[in-house]
Parts: structure tokens; C-alpha cells; sequence
């Protein structure tokens, strides 16, 4: 059980490992947000927050190394739950029963998307080793025809 979620957080930090905060001269990367836009424009903007937490690693070699790797896993963990909130979790469980006892219990959980203009606004150490970034996403909705909407973010009922 443990070695799954180990493997499926390998799989989810790969996933996001090459997204990075890059600044291009139209406001983010690609012109995701125009900021010469008047405001009618970007009253269409929604804005995801997350903080993500890391631990440094006992196993590290200096103590430099292990605020570097405990940093870099913060920012991979905020990617995640950036990712879950955008296009959400699949979960995969099975259970296997029998003679009044479950002897096979498995959860598995994916989720993969492709981020775009996500910036670490800040990154801070905390008691224990643990290290704090604060990751945002700004999604424009409105320009060049661009609709998309993540679901139960805009129910109109």
C-alpha cells in the first residue's frame, strides 16, 4: 500500500516537473493575463491559491541540500493540488473480501494536466524542517474566445 503512494506521488511530481513560473514581457507566459486590459476584461479572471508543504529529507547531505530538495518539494506539492483543483482527482479502489475479512485493499489516485502561468509567490521555512510555498493560478476565461470553465465553479442553478 505504501510502495503505491509512493509511486503514484512519483508519478504525479514527474508529471508537473516541468512546469515553471517564466515571466514574458504580456503578463505571464504567453499573454495568459493582459494586463493593459480594461477591468470589465478581467473581472473574468479566476484565481486558484495553494500552499504546498516539503520536508527536509534526513538522508540529505548538508543542510543547504536539504532546504534546496525540502523547497523544490513544497512547489511539486503545490503543482499537485493545483492540478486537483483545476481538472480533479480519478480514484481507482478495490477491495477484495472474504470469510468476513478483507484481505486486499487498494486506493490508487491520478490526476494530469498541463499548467500554465503558475507563479510561486512565496516560499517560507517553518518549525520542524518543513518548508511552505504559495503557489497561484490565474485563468482568464474571456479572451480570444476561450471557454472553459472548471465544473462546480460556475453552477448557475
Amino acid at each position: 500500500m505504501k510502495k503505491l503512494l509512493a509511486l503514484s506521488s512519483c508519478l504525479i511530481v514527474l508529471s508537473v516537473w516541468g512546469c515553471t513560473n517564466m515571466n514574458f514581457s504580456r503578463g505571464g507566459p504567453g499573454g495568459v493575463l493582459d494586463p493593459s486590459a480594461d477591468n470589465t476584461v478581467n473581472q473574468k479572471v479566476v484565481t486558484f491559491q495553494v500552499t504546498g508543504k516539503g520536508l527536509e529529507p534526513e538522508n540529505a547531505l548538508t543542510k543547504g541540500e536539504a532546504i534546496l530538495m525540502a523547497e523544490r518539494a513544497a512547489v511539486a506539492d503545490g503543482y499537485r493540488q493545483l492540478v486537483e483543483k483545476v481538472r480533479g482527482v480519478y480514484v481507482d479502489a478495490y477491495m477484495k473480501a472474504g470469510r468476513g475479512t478483507v484481505s486486499q485493499d487498494a486506493i490508487r489516485l491520478h490526476t494530469q494536466s498541463w499548467l500554465r502561468g503558475t507563479e510561486v509567490m512565496e516560499i517560507t521555512q517553518a518549525d520542524y524542517g518543513i518548508t511552505l510555498a504559495r503557489l497561484r493560478l490565474r485563468i482568464n476565461f474571456s479572451k480570444q474566445g476561450m471557454v472553459w470553465w472548471p465544473v462546480g465553479i460556475a453552477d448557475k442553478s
